[in-house]
């Protein structure tokens, strides 16, 4: 008989025992299986039971159930998958099964099951683990004829998915099960599960096969974005003086935190705790620690302290130490730092439409991750890590559009409506002409619906597209500019004359062009004078009017055109008005302007045109009315002689570029036969006027352009001079403009050059003084002092101090610390642990104590310290634990490897390690690893490298702690090294750095272990030690006190996980972050580019066999509970009623309102306290009602405007952005809808720190029973007098007051008084002492004190003796920078000047600029050698500056105050009138003046140096208004076209006392005439845009198989005529992008050709081609422009050819110049330069 083995059996929610039988195999007497939930097995039989890698085939009966086989498992022989089980588990993650059979008899490839991952979601709590579950179910079966009470062995390496137990406090451990159930956890801290017996690996994202794992920053799958790496070293210097500082925080959020102390100092790490207290831990003892739900991990060892939390914090972390010793601790932190805030994408906003088709677009939202809560873009934008993510879009409402006779017969598909895009205008014309000017268009979001009409909507709907530019620059060429030539010769021979000039109006290219402004023209003739006398008699006629000048004049005007601006234009001249003599030419002169936009001139009336009229007549000259008319007038010559002068031409032109000039060539010539003959046979006629052209006026080629030398940076040794060269090209008028470097063709001139190359005399060189001695009280400071000489190389020698001349500077000074002699707090010694074993608390007592001047601590009274905050008194402390457990003696030997990557990235001797890792490093490095072990002897650690023994030799040697040293790494040394304490190992990966920064190969290819183990068979049995798993560091944390990455120069640990470090020591964890921040090292120089691409690859291969995992922590947010406060309802309720009236969400309010957030967001009825770190503000105002009520925001009685600042939407949030005093308000939200109102407000406030009016005077009175003083000065009253210290302060939140007594606490008759002042009754002597004023709120505090002296005897010998003491001790510094004081008349004022006691030059005192001298009988006097000055203010004129003037080293001294006489205050005026005569707005303030003491009111200048009373508002007329009709706005016309109406809603409404808005009945407002609420509206928009069709695709192209196509867009009338009045904003696009096959192109690179040259310099060429893609055929380079061409030649083998001296770098001759040659550096780069330069001396 056949049995059919099953290893699970199906069962119900019951646990069932079932007793199997197997042939062969003995019966025993009891055999038990939990079965779990439900069954993961399949129902029907199997044909075999397998584990491992082997799957179960399937035999199934039931064909009925079979789904559709695929086309792809009909080909392959098998049946289709079968339908998911149930799952395993109903939480914590279980495993469900399908099963497939085969169709081919049993001989198919591939298997009939396979699982999945389910019932992800966690358990709760008190559910138990799942394998403990399945250990206890056996607690009432016996083994071994006993019962047990079982719990899970969690950790097994060899059999992780086997049932393993362990009796409880028994060493006993049991394998109950060869399977556990499937979902159970492979291990504790994994989500791999075992699944019929094996291990399948899970990932983070709780699938089933997925390599997903957590980053750094907890997040499964991410790349590392959501946090970043924190990382430093601090050093904090403490002393018994400062026995504790802050060193850093670790915000909540952050994982990985791992901290290194080294030092004797004590560690302290806080956290807030609940109740608003602060909970702390000092680290004492070893082990684990619990602080705000995180445990932290301390090991110590003998100089190192190590704290590791994996984290996430849940608290804020503050970082401490405690002084322990005298010596530093040096501390290095790591932690990775969420970023706080972070993109959260949004909902879909809306459907584009509500039927036939459209789309959805969502955005993202800036999250503050603490809060939950939105904040403004610009925190997002403040992380280069967050990229906020682009929108998406999706498509919507795809069901078609009802119309009446039914559903619609075109498809949403058939016209699906197009997706909004962004629509631009024509550019406006350019704002200038010329000189760079701003042209703008306008650019709107269009839709276009499916009957094709285009509609502009809101811009939210194109931000799927980039938007485009509408503002650029435009004409950015230079303005048209005169340019002026050379001035003529003057035009007589003696005597005054004129002489001409051409003047031009050249554009940017060099053409005579109009358009230059005509008052800024130069002028072109001015006065000339020939220093000859002239002999003949003086004409009357101009020099003008004459023939030859008359024509040059005329010749040299320029021809007007008419510009933008009303321009005169003058026509040409006529001819002269008579034919000899003197005559009379005119002309038209008008004033016209030029039309932009048709480039065409129009005529004005004169008075257009601004400048002077230019004339209309002038005379002419005609020639004498002797001559014969036939003579010619020009060439003039003598026709006897037959002689004459005439123009030959021009001579060459003076410059070849920049405007040259050409000469007229003159000649005689004979008048028959034209022929030149000899000037002189010509001197009777009459010579012609010497003229010249522009010729050449094309710029001149680009030149090197250098200024003078800069002064010499040194006047002695050698320094160095600089002067500024450009590369410029010379333009016509002999100016320059710049150019390109790369124009000027000829080698570029030095812009340095080595000066002053001579010694300095010796000098005395100090260097910065030391820190004081003693950190509190006196002690010295100390510097160096020498006497060096700079030499004339620019080096420095040392001289004995005789060289230098003069003194030599002090090396050492006193100094004195007074901050520390303060009292203060502190805690006594601390008690000894309340228990002697486990986790008890230390108690002790709070100290007062003060530290003297020389630096001995002295406790004081308690007293002496009241108002200071305790320190903490109670703390836990841990001991040893306290259970009785004791582990077996015989352990199995254990590996303690350390899992770390090390890089290094500077050579060092010698390095040490900790097996268990890889290290990267450089050759010729020797290195030590070491191989820490538990329960084996050291002497018997064995090494293998690549599976083979390692033994001792020259180059590797294994030391007696079982540690493995190799010397001088090399190429061979690389690959996989192996430590064994029996059965246990460790491997340690080696690899090798090359020179070029690529990581180096074995020279035989072998890096890798093989597989094969010589100690593995060899040394010992199998060790079957339950619980043996592999260790980790959290395990076994004595082992980490070693376990570090150091230098081991001169045998000494040293730290290296600083950025200066030759290293960088990693966990696995922290690969991705190396991954993500490889950029960041390569630039920081620590790995270069090549290494960092190397070192990339490398890694990833490594991540991939690398495990890590962090446990995922929920974050749990906060949500706002809002009150169902309704303030117009007697049933307040939060349900939104059918029919119900506006009411107002209000908030519970809960602690203050002060924050210091960038942006600021809270709800109404809140007070805003607006900081300096306020940007913005957000008042939410939720409100609810049927229907919906509308929202509306008002400040101070007045309705707000939508601005740029101020804005809000319909969701009620007002938001204003930027920080402005003149925000400050009351800003009210009004709901409303038509069953009422509601409405709330909000007090925005600037919020100011405290500030109290001080008053300095000082009062004595000895005869009064009361008296009343402003806190600042000194009060002197006699004993029994009640004093009342006054302390008015201001502040926004309005401060609390507190006083203290400096001599300890106020004594029983001292009574704070409610306005802040404190009232002293019966006051004794006792009482005397100095009082103090503090006024705080949320953003500061100020303090201010008083001197009470209480006197005893007669009143008049009390009063003496106080004045007398005032007046002896009363000295007023001077200030630097100036200060102010008001004196009473008739007191004594000392003025003292700040110098120090020794001082000994003189001192010079002045008032109000004049000096002052000492004289017998005088109103003042110098004391102690001229550092007091001394007034009596009795009589005379005394107000005014004081000022002292004296010499302190090499620096000038100057000390000032100003006096003040008269006394001034403020003063509160009159009740303004109330601003509102009802509602809740009206408000009435007091104007605060300044006056003088007898009444009379100054400008407020007067008093700006004293503090200003407060003002206080009052509320007044807080009543309710009479009724009165308000509306809303007007709607749109109904019509776009012709005539239509609007409406508005108009309701009665009534302003209640409280500030709410009811709706009353129209009823109640008959009294006034009602608003209308219809009114007709005409609108003129009957115009639309009509576009035609898409032409074809035969546009230029623009990308990868993307052109242009066009089509006709016009603008019509509804009558189907065409018009010009449709709205440019909203015309269509013209010119679409479209997909053209004919620009499928690329360019095609073919290989390059040989180089032109073997050595020395060549360059090389390749052929590039235009080819399309598909068709491969050769095209035209333009149809591949839109994309670069790739470059067709380079340089090539730039080497040297041979050993030819050559010079190497261009810096050569300034290598020359500075005679650098004889370093051999520059004389290697430099040959030939150098070798010259030798050959020259």
């Amino acid at each position: 008989m056949e049995f059919w083995i099953l290893p699970v059996c199906r069962i119900s929610v019951m646990v069932m025992l079932i007793s199997c039988t197997d042939q062969g195999v003995a019966d025993q007497t009891q055999s038990a299986y939990f079965l779990p939930e439900f069954a993961l097995s399949p129902q029907g039989s199997f044909l075999e039971d397998t584990t491992e890698e082997q799957y179960l085939t399937y035999r199934y009966d039931d064909q009925s159930s079979r789904t559709t086989r695929s086309d792809e498992d009909r080909d392959t022989g098998w049946d289709a998958w079968g339908a998911w089980s149930d799952c395993s588990r109903t939480c914590g993650g279980g495993a469900s099964y399908s099963l497939r059979r085969c169709l081919n008899g049993g001989n198919c490839d591939g298997r009939n099951i396979r699982y999945r991952t389910c019932s992800n979601t966690d358990c709760p709590p008190e559910s138990g683990d799942f394998r403990a579950q399945q250990c206890s179910a056996h607690n009432d079966i016996k083994y071994q004829g006993q019962t047990y009470e079982w719990i899970p062995v969690t950790s097994d390496p060899v059999s992780p998915c086997a049932l393993r137990c362990q009796a409880r406090a028994r060493s006993l451990v049991v394998e109950l099960a060869p399977k556990v159930l499937d979902g159970t956890r492979c291990k504790a801290d994994s989500l791999d599960m075992c699944i019929n017996g094996v291990c399948q690996e899970v990932g983070c994202d709780r699938q089933l096969g997925s390599n997903a794992k957590e980053d750094n920053c907890g997040t499964c799958a991410g790349d590392g974005s959501t946090c970043r790496l924190v990382r430093g070293q601090a050093l904090p210097h403490l002393s018994p003086d400062e026995p504790m500082k802050t060193v850093f925080e670790v915000p909540m959020g952050s994982r990985g935190l791992r901290i290194t102390a080294k030092g004797p100092d004590v560690i302290v790490i806080e956290a807030p705790a609940p109740n608003s207290r602060r909970e702390e831990i000092v680290f004492s003892s070893p082990g684990s620690h619990s602080l705000a739900n995180n445990t932290v991990e301390y090991q110590r060892g003998a100089e190192r302290q190590t704290f590791r939390c994996l984290g996430p914090l849940y608290a804020d972390f503050t970082v401490k130490v405690k002084y322990a010793g005298p010596k530093d601790t040096v501390m290095q932190f790591m932690f990775y730092q969420p970023i706080r805030y972070q993109w959260r994408e949004t909902d879909f906003f809306p459907c584009s439409v509500t039927c036939g088709g459209g789309y959805q677009l969502n955005s993202a939202d800036c999250i503050d991750i603490r809060s939950n809560k939105t904040v403004g873009e610009q925190y997002c934008h403040s992380y280069p890590e967050n990229n906020k993510p682009k929108p998406k879009l999706k498509e919507c409402n795809m069901d078609p559009c009802l119309e009446s006779d039914g559903f619609k017969e075109v498809m949403p598909y058939d016209h699906f409506q197009p997706l909004p895009r962004w629509e631009q205008n024509p550019w406006t014309s350019c704002s200038v002409s010329c000189g760079g000017g701003i042209q703008e268009r306008s650019v709107v979001c269009v839709e276009e619906d499916v009957h094709g009409q285009i509609l502009q909507v809101e811009e939210w709907k194109c931000t799927h597209s980039p938007r485009p530019i509408s503002k650029q620059d435009c004409n950015t060429f230079e303005c048209p500019q005169w340019m002026a030539m050379e001035w003529s010769q003057c035009t007589v021979t003696c005597g005054p004359g004129l002489r001409y000039r051409v003047v031009l109006c050249v554009d940017h290219r060099g053409q005579h062009t109009g358009g230059c402004e005509p008052h800024r023209k130069p002028h072109i003739k001015e006065d000339c004078l020939v220093p000859v006398a002239c002999h003949k008699p003086r004409e009357n006629q101009p020099v003008e009017a004459k023939l030859p000048w008359l024509k040059q004049a005329q010749g040299l005007e320029e021809t007007k055109v008419a510009l933008e601006d009303p321009t005169f234009i003058p026509g040409a001249w006529t001819a002269c008005s008579v034919s000899c003599g003197l005559g009379i030419q005119r002309r038209q002169v008008k004033c016209k302007v030029l039309l932009s936009f048709t480039q065409s001139e129009v005529e004005l009336p004169d008075e257009e045109c601004d400048e002077e009229k230019p004339p209309s007549q002038r005379a002419c000259d005609s020639g004498s009315c002797s001559e014969s008319p036939d003579s010619p007038r020009w060439p003039v010559g003598s026709q006897e002689i037959g002689y004459g002068w005439e123009y030959m031409g021009f001579t060459a032109c003076s410059a070849s570029c920049a405007a040259g000039k050409q000469m007229a060539v003159v000649r005689c010539v004979s008048t028959s036969q034209k022929e030149i003959a000899d000037d002189a046979l010509c001197r009777g006629s009459r010579a012609p006027l010497s003229s010249y052209r522009i010729c050449n006026p094309q710029p001149c080629p680009a030149r090197w352009e250098v200024s003078v030398w800069n002064p010499c940076s040194v006047s002695c040794g050698v320094g160095l001079q600089t002067r500024s060269v450009s590369c410029v090209r010379t333009v016509a008028g002999n100016r320059t403009d710049p150019a390109s470097s790369k124009d000027c063709v000829e080698s570029r001139p030095p812009e340095l050059q080595a000066c002053n190359q001579m010694a300095c005399p010796p000098a005395w060189v100090t260097e910065s003084w030391q820190q004081c001695s003693h950190s509190c009280g006196r002690g010295s400071q100390w510097r160096k002092v020498y006497c060096k000489q700079r030499l004339a190389t620019g080096s420095y020698r040392r001289l004995g101090d005789e060289e230098c001349p003069g003194n030599k500077p002090a090396a050492h000074r006193t100094c004195f610390i007074s901050d520390c002699l303060l009292p203060r707090l502190e805690g006594g010694e601390w008690s000894k642990c309340s228990v002697t074993c486990g986790k008890g608390v230390q108690r002790r007592e709070p100290v007062c104590r003060r530290q003297t001047a020389s630096g001995q601590m002295v406790t004081l009274d308690r007293s002496a310290c009241g108002g200071l905050s305790l320190p903490p008194l109670v703390r836990s402390c841990r001991m040893s634990p306290c259970s009785k457990h004791r582990y077996s003696k015989n352990r199995c030997p254990q590996v303690m490897g350390l899992k770390r990557i090390y890089i290094q990235t500077r050579q060092e001797k010698r390095l040490s390690f900790t097996v268990g890792g890889r290290a990267y490093l450089l050759p010729k490095t020797s290195i030590t690893v070491k191989c820490p072990v538990r329960h084996f002897p050291k002497a018997q650690i064995r090494w293998e490298k690549n599976g083979n023994e390692l033994k001792s030799s020259k180059h590797l040697s294994i030391t007696k702690s079982g540690a493995l040293r190799i010397y001088n790494l090399d190429a061979g040394d690389i690959g996989v090294y192996r430590c064994w304490a029996n059965q246990d190992s460790e491997t340690f990966v080696l690899k090798l750095i090359g020179h070029n920064n690529r990581l180096l190969e074995h020279p035989d290819g072998l890096e890798k272990d093989d597989g094969f183990h010589p100690f593995l068979s060899k040394e010992g049995v199998k060790c079957h030690e339950q619980g043996s798993a592999k260790k980790t560091s959290k395990l076994y944390p004595g082992w980490m006190q070693k376990n570090e990455f150091y230098r081991d120069d001169n045998g000494q640990t040293k730290d290296t996980l600083s950025k200066h470090s030759a290293a960088f020591v990693l966990e696995p964890a922290q690969f991705e972050e190396l991954v993500r921040n490889i950029t960041q090292l390569a630039e920081s120089g620590d790995v270069t580019d090549e290494m960092a691409s190397l070192l990339i690859r490398k890694i990833m291969e490594d991540l991939a066999i690398t495990e890590h995992g962090t446990a995922n922590k929920e974050l749990s947010t906060t949500v706002d509970n809002y009150s169902n406060k309704t303030p117009n309802s007697s049933t307040p309720s939060l349900g939104i009623r059918k029919g119900s009236g506006a009411v107002i969400v209000r908030q519970k309010h809960h602690g203050s309102a002060m924050s210091f957030q960038r942006d600021l967001r809270i709800h109404v009825g809140r007070t805003a306290y607006l900081t300096n770190a306020t940007h913005s503000l957000t008042l939410i105002c939720p409100a609810q009602g049927s229907p919906h009520p509308t929202l509306s925001w008002s400040k101070d009685g007045d309705p707000l405007q939508n601005t740029k600042r101020i804005s809000w939407t319909g969701s009620g949030e007002l938001h204003i952005s930027g920080h402005d005093p003149r925000d400050v308000g009351i800003y009210r939200c009004t709901a409303t809808n038509d069953h009422g109102a509601d409405s709330e407000t909000s007090h925005v406030l600037m919020a100011e720190s405290p500030t109290i009016a001080v008053s300095w005077r000082n009062t004595s009175d000895l005869h009064s029973r009361s008296v009343a003083v402003l806190v600042g000065g000194s009060v002197h009253v006699r004993v029994g007098a009640n004093v009342t210290l006054g302390c008015p302060v201001k502040g926004v939140p309005q401060p609390t007051v507190s006083w203290h007594r400096k001599e300890g606490p106020l004594s029983t008759g001292a009574s704070p008084l409610l306005n802040g002042s404190l009232l002293l009754r019966n006051v004794t002597l006792q009482d005397s002492g100095m009082y103090s004023c503090v006024a705080a709120n949320d953003i500061g505090k100020s303090v201010a004190s008083s001197l009470l002296r209480v006197a005893e005897g007669s009143a008049d010998e009390s009063e003496h003796q106080s004045l007398k003491e005032m007046n002896r001790k009363r000295v007023l510094m001077a200030s630097l920078i100036g200060t102010s004081i008001t004196v009473k008349p008739g007191d004594i004022l000392r003025i003292g000047c700040p110098v120090v006691p020794s001082h000994k030059k003189p001192i010079t005192w002045s008032y109000q600029n004049q000096t002052l001298k000492q004289s017998p009988g005088g109103s003042y006097r110098m004391l102690m050698a001229g550092r007091i000055l001394e007034m009596n203010t009795l009589g005379g004129t005394f107000d005014g500056r004081y000022e002292c003037q004296t010499q302190t080293g090499n620096q000038r001294l100057t000390a000032w105050v100003y006096v003040l006489s008269q006394g001034i205050e403020w003063r509160l005026g009159s009740w303004s009138t109330c601003s509102a005569s009802c509602g809740n707005r009206g408000a009435q303030v007091r104007k605060v003046r300044c006056v003088t003491s007898d009444g009379q009111e100054t400008p407020p200048s007067v008093c700006h140096h004293l503090p200003k009373r407060i003002s206080q508002p009052r509320p007044c007329n807080r009543q309710d208004c009479p009724p009165s009709w308000v509306s809303t706005v007007w709607s749109r016309c109904s019509s776009s076209c012709g005539r239509g109406f609007r409406e508005r809603r108009v309701s009665c409404q009534q302003l209640e006392a409280s500030g709410s808005v009811k709706v009353l009945p129209s009823t109640a407002c008959d009294g006034t005439p009602r608003p209308e609420d219809r009114e007709e509206c005409i609108s003129q928009a009957c115009v639309e845009w009509i576009t035609g069709s898409w032409g074809k695709c035969t546009g230029r192209c623009l990308g990868p198989a993307v052109a242009t196509q066009s089509r006709t867009v016009s603008c019509h009338h509804f009558t189907n005529s065409t018009s010009k009045t449709c709205d440019a904003k909203e015309r269509p696009p013209s010119i679409r992008n479209c997909s053209s096959e004919a620009c499928d192109v690329h360019w095609k690179v073919l290989p390059w050709r040989t180089c032109t040259a073997a050595c020395g310099s060549g360059f090389q060429s390749r052929r590039v081609e235009c080819v399309h893609r598909q068709k491969r055929k050769t095209l035209p380079d333009q149809h591949c422009t839109w994309q670069p061409r790739p470059v067709t030649w380079q340089h090539c083998n730039i080497t040297s050819c041979g050993s030819e001296c050559q010079d190497r770098t261009h810096y050569c001759p300034v290598v020359d110049r500075l005679r650098l040659c004889q370093v051999d550096l520059y004389r290697q780069r430099c040959c030939q330069t150098c070798s010259q330069d030798s050959s020259t001396t």
